[in-house]
């Protein structure tokens, strides 16, 4: 499915803004030649192909030798890597990843079983049950909106198998399966990412909350943006069922 022409507009107007460029500087001059946005005091250098643009974000240093490499060689997370650390010996890679884009929230089909939680503890709960890398690969620590989905159990009586002094109440009875988060980019774009609790993966769990998560960026006036990882095919698959649609990529190199 391809985007609309306005959601296009919306994406590469947020990415000229956080890529220091002027407005409509991924609208105008030859598709064919690269933009660079020189930046001394870069944090990290970035090559991002948006539709039929590409840009190279950084160091003048970095952007000169950059000249020598085709942008399909730029994309690629070694090829940068080993370019920028010529001139920043303890930089290191941050990843390669599609950016694709939603333009119509999901249909979200009722459960009885679970319920969606806006509570913070049940975020923060999910990410101290999950590895370090899965969460900072979901961006949930900096989400600045998140949902948690949630599983009420039958709570056991006293003596019972199972319980123990101290379970007693709501929270204890409480499975949180997965969670989805938000970071917003220039007031236009939701950028998402989603954690499924290690021992309740593979049975949908995150798609539903990223349901959620996609919806409620709707409402509130963004873009959704889904970063799959190049080398975590599970997450692409998952951006295309919820309706997604693959707009470029992001490789990203910081540096020391």
């Amino acid at each position: 499915m391809s985007l609309t022409e306005q959601t296009r507009q919306i994406v590469k107007l947020a990415w000229c803004r956080m890529l220091d460029l002027e407005d409509t500087d991924l609208d105008l001059g030859d598709p064919r030649v690269r933009v660079e946005a020189v930046a001394e005091d870069a944090a990290a250098v970035t090559f991002v192909r948006l539709f039929d643009r590409t840009v190279i974000f950084g160091p003048a240093e970095v952007i000169g030798e950059a000249r020598r490499y085709s942008d399909a060689e730029l994309a690629r997370e070694r090829t940068l890597l080993s370019l920028v650390r010529a001139h920043h010996s303890g930089a290191r890679a941050l990843g390669a990843a599609h950016l694709l884009y939603c333009e119509e929230p999901p249909q979200i089909r009722p459960r009885a079983d679970v319920a969606v939680s806006f509570e913070p503890e049940h975020v923060t709960g999910l990410m101290a049950a999950s590895p370090a890398d899965d969460v900072a690969a979901s961006g949930l620590a900096e989400a600045g909106w998140a949902a948690a989905l949630v599983e009420e159990r039958p709570s056991s009586a006293p003596g019972a198998p199972g319980h123990s002094e101290g379970s007693a109440g709501a929270d204890s009875r409480e499975q949180v399966l997965a969670a989805a988060g938000r970071e917003v980019w220039q007031q236009m774009i939701a950028q998402l990412g989603v954690l499924t609790h290690p021992a309740h993966r593979g049975s949908g769990h995150g798609r539903y909350i990223a349901s959620v998560a996609v919806e409620e960026a709707f409402v509130d006036g963004l873009v959704p943006q889904w970063r799959a990882a190049m080398d975590t095919e599970a997450s692409h698959r998952a951006a295309i069922r919820l309706g997604f649609s693959e707009a470029g990529s992001q490789t990203t190199v910081l540096l020391d």
